[in-house]
């Protein structure tokens, strides 16, 4: 596939720095994408200034024109722009306006996903472009119809792996597994043996092809926050599709909560995060189970004490009936942004 078909979304929401940075390392890629979309996911208008000022300074760099600022449904056929949304309608909801904005570009052939706090190496999107199809022995391409491509994400400021390509979903708890995390970059597994357990591509990086959104659609904006990726290797997997890995495809990526976790929160598989991230996390892997492992509820319900358990050793007892209206609410299907009322919690150690 050719770089020149490429259009890349970055998400960011009222954090202009790191954006910048992450537009730094896009513009430094060692092929030059067709296009670039920034979706501003409700900031507020210092943050878009900000984020406009500083890119005009990269383009200008790198010998490009700088970017536009565009609203809602406004269309251009700019390489460079910035998209804003008056609201954050949560992280699968900003992915989708930027894709639809890119897919009204008939040449724009893959789209380059990116999380605002993820710093690609300079040969990133040559090294996904090499995965968009896979070889055989003799080095022909075959028909395996693959739709998305993940990246090695690597805690940043380390070479310790945040997860090669994506990882994997427990279809009896709803919990997911990053493949090869924590590990040393030089001692990633096998690609195939990657490739094969890889349910879902982190979102944080990964490029999708423009066929698999013509036969599935879009990410899934029910989610609001956390497992938008997941759902759709899940279903991208069920409709016959694969999902591929670009060993070299390295990305830096600033893993929020991971110094949070302790033995027992790792085994657990529940970090410790805000009531509005807890809520959202735990309806949306029952929301899951209802939709692509209904046979497992009744075993996920019955493991509801044991992550009860841990909110009550963490003092947050406050937080019991709300993680039960979370599962509760994953079931049924009462989906979209979260309204949970604000309480002051202690900490942990208190």
């Amino acid at each position: 596939m050719d770089h020149s078909t490429v259009g890349v979304a970055i998400l960011t929401c009222n954090d202009w720095a790191r954006t910048l940075s992450c537009l730094e390392a896009v513009h430094r890629q060692t092929i030059r994408p067709r296009r670039i979309v920034v979706c501003d996911n409700g900031s507020d208008n210092e943050t878009a200034d900000r984020i406009l000022a500083g890119w005009r300074d990269i383009a200008g760099q790198h010998g490009q024109d700088g970017p536009v600022e565009l609203f809602g449904d406004d269309n251009s056929l700019s390489p460079l722009v910035l998209l804003r949304r008056e609201e954050n309608d949560g992280a699968a909801a900003g992915f989708n306006t930027a894709l639809r904005f890119l897919l009204y570009d008939p040449e724009c052939q893959a789209f380059w996903l990116l999380h605002n706090d993820a710093l690609p190496e300079a040969y990133t999107l040559e090294a996904l472009l090499r995965h968009t199809a896979e070889q055989d022995r003799h080095g022909n391409e075959t028909l395996t119809h693959i739709g998305i491509v993940g990246s090695t994400l690597l805690r940043q400021d380390t070479d310790l792996v945040q997860c090669a390509g994506g990882g994997t979903w427990n279809r009896w708890r709803g919990t997911v597994r990053l493949l090869d995390e924590g590990m040393e970059r030089f001692a990633l597994t096998d690609r195939k043996d990657v490739v094969r357990r890889l349910d879902f591509a982190c979102g944080a990086s990964c490029l999708v092809l423009r066929p698999l959104i013509e036969d599935i659609g879009l990410y899934d904006e029910a989610l609001y926050l956390f497992f938008e990726d997941v759902e759709y290797g899940l279903r991208a997997r069920r409709a016959g599709w694969s999902i591929n890995w670009a060993p070299g495809a390295l990305v830096r990526h600033h893993a929020p909560n991971a110094d949070k976790l302790t033995p027992v929160l790792a085994f657990t598989e529940d970090p410790d995060l805000n009531r509005e991230a807890d809520y959202t996390m735990l309806r949306n892997r029952f929301y899951l189970l209802r939709r692509y492992a209904p046979f497992s509820l009744p075993a996920a319900f019955a493991a509801l004490p044991f992550m009860l358990g841990t909110r009550f050793c963490r003092n947050q007892k406050r937080r019991l009936t709300l993680l039960i209206r979370a599962a509760r609410d994953g079931v049924t299907l009462r989906m979209g942004r979260p309204k949970i009322p604000a309480h002051r919690e202690p900490a942990c150690c208190d």
